[in-house]
């Protein structure tokens, strides 16, 4: 009787709250929502593990399999991050570049490893597909002459606005266990979070910026001069912008714009969180969390993964 009623009121939310969300994440829901025993429990913190890489628990072995022969298109652009590291904010920025005078409320950039298949075959070219999967789990043919944009934020940040992301994801009566700040920053050290090691996510990246098609984007650098880094993005994608035209993009793609444009499809997903999609979008928010100790603990962990890489941060601009 206990479940039934779950799967009765599971079908109802399904139906009205729920009913943009990918069926594949629907599906998940539904299991974790059957299964949970109390209402402490939240899936977007549960992982699954796959040849070294932790991954969200919505993602299968024959995901994984058809995200490598996934059928690319010419032109197609994927955009790379390690979850909160702008993944809003650059899709964005090459959805402006691409098709500069839309709304927003057409070309909508799905998440890979999320959306349906159906959803994906039915975007118009050129595509434009963020992901958060490591570089070795995407699709790669030379032939259709895709290409790969990664934007990459310092550690820190990352740390703090995925602590806050996750914190305001409880839905539908579910309410993620409750760790504190401390615990949090303790598991991402590790990698034991969605999306795994930061520093392996990076770095997997990283070791490609030289290929002809991928481009290596730093969050900090863009908030330093969004104009010049939408010039380099649009040259990358093939389109030679005035500085008239890299204003233009720049101006709709401040973070004041984009929360304040309510077009914007990304908006559609707070009735799933407590918070924002869109929280601060700041450099040195990790001042306010950080303890002297815990930052201690960060740098040893940040030199011994970096140093010698040529990859680097700036915490302050």
């Amino acid at each position: 009787m206990k479940n039934t009623l779950k799967a009765l009121s599971f079908n109802i939310l399904s139906n009205t709250v729920m009913k943009d969300m990918p069926t594949k994440i629907k599906k998940q829901l539904k299991q974790s929502w059957l299964d949970s025993s109390n209402t402490e429990t939240s899936l977007f913190l549960q992982t699954t593990r796959s040849n070294g890489y932790v991954l969200p628990n919505f993602i299968t072995e024959e995901d994984l399999k058809s995200f490598c022969t996934f059928k690319t298109r010419p032109g197609d652009v994927f955009l790379g991050s390690y979850p909160k590291s702008g993944t809003t904010w650059l899709a964005e920025i090459v959805r402006c570049i691409v098709k500069p005078r839309s709304s927003g409320k057409e070309n909508f950039v799905p998440l890979f490893e999320v959306a349906d298949y159906e959803q994906l075959e039915a975007l118009p070219s050129p595509r434009c597909i963020s992901t958060h999967l490591p570089f070795a789990l995407l699709p790669h043919n030379n032939e259709n002459n895709v290409k790969y944009i990664y934007i990459a934020r310092n550690p820190k940040d990352v740390a703090v606005s995925a602590y806050h992301f996750f914190e305001g994801i409880p839905i539908f009566g579910f309410k993620r266990s409750r760790c504190t700040w401390e615990e949090f920053l303790e598991n991402f050290m590790k990698g034991e979070v969605p999306g795994g090691s930061y520093f392996d996510h990076s770095l997997g990246w990283w070791t490609h910026k030289d290929d002809d098609n991928v481009l290596f984007l730093k969050y900090e650098e863009l908030k330093k001069d969004l104009q010049s880094q939408v010039k380099i993005i649009a040259e990358f994608l093939g389109f030679h912008f005035s500085d008239e035209e890299a204003e233009y993009v720049a101006e709709r793609c401040t973070f004041q714009a984009m929360k304040s444009n309510s077009n914007l499809p990304i908006h559609k997903l707070t009735k799933f969180f407590k918070t924002s999609h869109l929280r601060k979008g700041i450099v040195g928010d990790w001042k306010n969390h950080f303890s002297d100790e815990q930052l201690e603990q960060f740098q040893k962990l940040y030199e011994s993964r970096l140093n010698g890489t040529g990859l680097n941060f700036e915490f302050e601009v």
